[in-house]
């Protein structure tokens, strides 16, 4: 029996070291502005504190049940004697030993709702902690100058070079021969571009003057065709990304107010969030547990704190149903952090095409005094974006079934 608690007590130590990592945020241990967000800042503090709440339910549990198991050995034993099977002792010593080993699972099945509980707990913060990365990649997808931009930097006309060149062929050709730019070409960037182009080319002014505003105009028409597929690829393929993010942030709220609802918290994740309700949360279910456990009841019956005389016992439907309660929702937990990491998986690949897309313009050196700001600034974010990907966003390297084996509480041989 000790060996198998042992073995529970690594099981569950080693699940806390793969998730304390990801847990780290969720414990109100806010970062320093501008430091590092990654998952790793907070790991030590959570490891203390999680061997130490681990190890008082163990060692309570251990304490419990230690004097009934070596009662119960003993009584065994001397059942083992013939001697000792006569209707006089025999029946005493069975009766014992049928109680103890009632006893004994009556404080197992407490105990694995204890332990249970605080998963139940770390569940909840997992939720807390993934819904801030959630909101933090909604800010990025949402605020980022590609949402914003891209449809202007592959377009000319949005050039001032451009539309300055654009300005003084039209000029010319009205007081020339009074002719206008047709209206095709005005709203056609490509073609209007070829126009300006080749009005440059022939018109009047001096021959520096048409060098550099053919140089000028040549870049932009280089950049904004060569770039203008690519570019629209990383406008849209943004925008599906924050549908997707959005749609995981509906899901994260949803799978809180299954597990909340398990025991009886009906707070949505957003109002909990925002009115830092969590220790109300956490109280609802100390009381839920409490009351499968009897305790509820002995407490009322006993307000001085003694021991009743005779102590009320644990409801075995109200026992079952919490531990089914609290299992379902940490079992929907472990999908939805699998969810997570695939959705951040797939989010960093798109990011590492935008990044290659983005640097691969080949003339970007030579065009380099004409290329708008906003083009640098996307990249920029691009690879902000990407890192963040890669490391604030990202999960514990152990996912899947290994994980999910330790949420459900696996045993380490």
């Amino acid at each position: 029996m000790k060996t198998l608690l042992f073995a529970q007590k690594r099981g569950f130590c080693y699940l806390l070291f793969l998730l304390l990592p990801l847990l780290s945020q969720a414990n109100n241990l806010s970062p320093e502005p501008n430091s590092d967000d990654s998952l790793s800042v907070w790991f030590e503090p959570w490891m203390d504190r999680a061997f130490i709440e681990l190890g008082e339910i163990e060692q309570a549990y251990f304490d419990d049940t230690e004097p009934l198991r070596m009662r119960l050995f003993d009584v065994n034993l001397t059942l083992s004697d013939p001697r000792n099977r006569t209707p006089e002792c025999g029946f005493q010593l069975l009766w014992e030993k049928i109680q103890l080993e009632n006893t004994l699972d009556e404080l197992k099945e407490e105990h694995e709702l204890k332990v249970l509980k605080v998963r139940y707990r770390k569940s909840i913060e997992i939720i807390k902690m993934l819904y801030e990365k959630i909101l933090s990649m909604d800010h990025h997808l949402s605020s980022l100058k590609a949402q914003q931009g891209l449809s202007n930097l592959s377009n000319p006309h949005n050039y001032a070079e451009f539309k300055e060149a654009k300005g003084a062929i039209e000029d010319r050709m009205k007081k020339k021969s009074n002719l206008q730019m047709p209206i095709l070409f005005q709203t056609n960037p490509f073609l209007s571009a070829a126009f300006s182009i080749v009005g440059l080319a022939v018109g009047g002014g001096e021959d520096k003057e048409k060098k550099e505003s053919l140089e000028k105009i040549a870049c932009i028409l280089d950049f904004t065709v060569r770039m203008h597929t690519d570019l629209n690829v990383i406008y849209y393929e943004t925008g599906y990304l924050r549908d997707a993010n959005l749609t995981l942030k509906k899901e994260c709220e949803s799978l809180f107010s299954d597990c909340a609802r398990q025991v009886g918290y009906t707070i949505p994740l957003l109002s909990c969030r925002d009115g830092d309700d969590w220790e109300r949360l956490y109280s609802v279910l100390d009381n839920y547990v409490s009351k499968a456990m009897g305790e509820t009841s002995n407490a009322a019956a006993n307000p001085g704190g003694y021991p009743p005389p005779n102590p009320t016992l644990p409801d075995p439907r109200l026992l079952a149903k919490a531990t089914n309660n609290l299992q379902f929702s940490i079992d929907r937990v472990a999908s939805f952090i699998e969810k997570y990491g695939n959705f951040v998986s797939q989010g960093g690949e798109y990011y590492k095409k935008f990044s290659k897309i983005a640097g691969n313009y080949e003339n970007e050196k030579t065009c380099a005094s004409a290329l708008p700001d906003q083009f640098k600034q996307l990249k920029n974010d691009i690879d902000e974006t990407f890192e963040k990907f890669n490391s604030a966003y990202k999960m514990p390297e152990v996912q899947g079934s290994k994980l999910k084996d330790m949420l459900y509480g696996t045993l380490i041989d």
